[in-house]
């Protein structure tokens, strides 16, 4: 009788498997969802007007950095100390790699590191 009860009991399932209330909870879902969405929107449109009201402002700045451009350039530019330093770093990393891997291409590596580098500080400076 006990073995009877049990399986009777798996057949019928739980209370937390039954499906009534499915109804009732894909109606609270929606109006959750529904709710979101509409938070959504608003936040949206905030920004949208917020953007549409501060786009003049944004239009008639003034450059504040352009007396620092000849500091900029010379700390960046090419021919700079800094350039130098980054071109011998990357020389004794690629001579440390070379000794660890023992491959010639970490030479062809060196070379892209330094053009790269030549590359980034034009662009900086």
């Amino acid at each position: 009788m006990f073995t009877s009860e049990k399986t009777n009991t798996l057949t019928k399932g739980s209370a937390l498997n039954v499906g009534k209330g499915w109804a009732v909870a894909s109606l609270f879902r929606k109006a959750r969802e529904n709710r979101q969405a509409k938070f959504y929107l608003k936040s949206a449109g905030a920004f949208l007007i917020a953007l549409m009201v501060t786009h003049p402002a944004f239009a008639s700045g003034t450059d504040l950095l352009s007396s620092q451009n000849a500091t900029v350039n010379s700390t960046f530019g090419s021919g700079s100390s800094l350039v130098k330093w980054f071109y011998i770093a990357e020389i004794i990393m690629g001579l440390f790699i070379y000794i660890k891997a023992r491959s010639p291409l970490v030479f062809v590596g060196i070379v892209m590191a330094i053009i790269f580098t030549r590359v980034a500080f034009g662009i900086a400076s």
